[in-house]
């Protein structure tokens, strides 16, 4: 029998077991495998799905609380300007009203800047680039 070679390894068991598998056992791994890595994936998705919400509702929280200290402000101010104005030597009654035309002048400001921003929410410049004949139509409108 000739001597093996140095660079010559043995055949071990695994390797044996390795090459004798058949095919269909290595779909069958493959097919665990890739089942394995579904879960895991989705697993991951769900967790950080949980930790985006449960960020999501601490944010909407922290907004409500920012809105209501604001909303605090505004009143403690516009009793401070009441105040002021009585102090001036306004009857209370029209320092109030004063204070409610402003505060209505300030909401349809206000009210009429979203009301003009809106229009952007709706993609007008991809929707025209998606639909050309509407472009033109609105060019003609603009001419």
């Amino acid at each position: 029998m000739p001597l093996e070679s140095s660079t010559e390894r043995p055949v071990m068991d695994e390797d044996r077991a390795a090459l004798s598998t058949s095919p269909l056992d290595d779909l069958n791994t493959l097919q665990r495998e890739l089942r394995n890595l579904v879960h895991d994936q989705l697993q991951l998705a769900a967790l950080e799905v949980r930790l985006a919400a449960k960020s999501l509702i601490i944010m909407v929280s922290a907004a409500i609380c920012i809105g209501a200290l604001m909303v605090l402000a505004w009143v403690s101010l516009m009793g401070a300007a009441g105040l002021g104005l009585v102090l001036m030597g306004i009857q209370p009654a029209l320092a109030l009203l004063v204070l409610a035309a402003f505060t209505l002048a300030l909401a349809l400001l206000l009210g009429g800047f979203i009301r003009h921003r809106s229009r952007y929410l709706g993609f007008p410049a991809s929707l025209r680039t998606l639909n050309p004949s509407a472009s033109d139509h609105h060019n003609r409108e603009t001419t």
